[in-house]
């Protein structure tokens, strides 16, 4: 627990410090201002690196926590919201394909 969380502070720390423009340029992409356009973006990246770093019980949040992440990297180097929905929808349909074809392998498999 005292692991996840120190690396979650290290994550919302970096972000603050080392990518404050990047974190600003997505927060400003969504809307925001100021300090808020730093610090929401940040506290996602934390909160996500957070969920990520719990190794033992892995599913749907970190799924959507590692989506967050990628999505914010996205917009910091792209600053183009539709490239990056495109992407973001493009990858996830992708990935979602693997999962099926792979389960329907794994099921065939064992029945044979």
């Amino acid at each position: 627990m005292l692991g996840r969380v120190a690396v979650a502070l290290i994550a919302y720390l970096l972000c603050i410090f080392h990518f404050k423009d990047a974190m600003t340029s997505v927060g400003q992409l969504f809307g925001l201002q100021g300090f808020w356009a730093l610090f929401i973006p940040s506290t996602a990246v934390g909160l996500s690196v957070y969920r990520i770093a719990d190794l033992d019980d892995w599913g749907v949040w970190d799924a959507a926590a590692f989506l967050t992440i990628g999505t914010i990297a996205m917009l910091a180097i792209t600053s183009d919201p539709g490239a990056t929905i495109y992407e973001l929808v493009k990858s996830v349909v992708g990935f979602s394909v693997a999962a099926i074809l792979g389960a329907l392998a794994l099921r065939r498999g064992s029945h044979a």
